[in-house]
């Protein structure tokens, strides 16, 4: 193919997955605990070339335009909104999340929008039973429940469990919840920080998000317009060689 359209289609391609970024970003503007995401790029080389018998010979390295190298989570904090919930706890910690029970198994989540399910049980809006530093769902008796920084539960002056953070790496699964890539570290109690009767918004900034789409779609415009530019000129090319 053509390098110049083949740059011209990668292009293409890449603004239209980064525009897919964008887009889940937007629809979860006000998700309680999102993480925005970005897509981060390589510089794309091809360190071959093909010599005149077929084979690959490296003869060097020709851009071919940047690759996408992955989609990568923002974890910088999202605005803390009081709720008069006593139930709701937003995480401080920048990179730490607790850990909640779904038929999926084990996961981890920041959306500290929290209620009592028919057991009275604490969950989450999906459903998912929050954990204690046992990994046992936290179970709350009738009364008051108070919920302090270093993530404790006590109903009627009584500690019924303490709400455990994590840190590591983790990946987007779904339902705003997030799996382990690897080994996960409890976060010393000490400087575990939730705030109860809080959530922490969504950290994505529509205002930039739009922004960025609209430079994306003139993007993918030029990125369009030059490989139907240089169809024609192939087309034309092919047609003077032809002799018509």
């Amino acid at each position: 193919m053509e390098r110049g359209l083949y740059t011209s289609a990668t292009g293409m391609s890449i603004a239209e997955k980064w525009m897919d970024v964008i887009s889940h970003n937007l629809a979860n503007a006000s998700t309680t605990g999102f993480k925005r995401d970005v897509l981060i790029f390589n510089e794309g080389l091809e360190r071959t070339l093909r010599g005149q018998s077929g084979d690959l010979d490296s003869l060097g390295s020709i851009g071919a335009g940047p690759g996408p190298k992955g989609i990568f989570t923002v974890w910088e904090e999202g605005h803390m909104t009081p709720t008069g919930n006593p139930l709701d706890i937003a995480v401080a910690n920048q990179k730490a999340l607790f850990a909640i029970e779904t038929p999926n198994g084990t996961q981890y989540t920041r959306d500290g929008a929290l209620s009592l399910n028919t057991n009275r049980e604490l969950v989450t809006k999906s459903g998912g039973l929050v954990l204690d530093t046992s990994g046992n769902p936290i179970q709350l008796p009738p009364g008051q429940a108070e919920i302090a920084r270093d993530g404790s539960i006590s109903v009627n002056a009584r500690v019924v469990g303490r709400i455990a953070l994590f840190t590591g790496e983790f990946q987007k699964v779904g339902n705003n919840n997030y799996e382990a890539v690897g080994d996960t570290k409890e976060v010393e109690r000490g400087e575990v920080d939730i705030q109860q009767g809080f959530v922490e918004g969504s950290n994505v900034n529509v205002v930039e998000e739009m922004v960025a789409m609209i430079k994306l779609n003139r993007a993918f415009e030029m990125a369009q317009k030059s490989a139907v530019s240089q169809d024609e000129a192939t087309s034309n090319l092919l047609r003077t060689l032809s002799g018509q």
